[in-house]
C-alpha cells in the first residue's frame, strides 16, 4: 500500500481506497482485488476466495461478458 509500488496511472486508485473505510479499517488484508471503472472504485475483495467467488462474476457483470 506504498505509492512508489502504483503505476501513476493507477494512483488514484490507492488513494481512493486509502481513504474509504475499507481502506482504513482493512487495508492490509492480502492478497487484495481493486476494480476501478471511471476513475472510481466500484468493488473491492480480499482472499482467494474473494477472487473466485466476488471479484470475478464483478467483473463479468460490469464488462457484459460471461466464462
Amino acid at each position: 500500500m506504498k505509492e512508489e509500488y502504483w503505476p501513476a496511472d493507477a494512483r488514484w486508485m490507492l488513494t481512493e481506497f486509502l481513504m474509504s473505510d475499507e481502506g482504513a479499517q482493512r487495508a492490509n488484508w492480502t492478497p487484495r482485488f481493486i476494480l476501478g471503472q471511471d476513475n472510481k472504485i466500484i468493488f473491492t475483495a480480499t482472499g482467494n476466495d474473494g477472487w473466485k467467488q466476488k471479484m470475478w462474476p464483478k467483473i463479468l457483470a460490469v464488462t457484459g461478458t460471461a466464462a
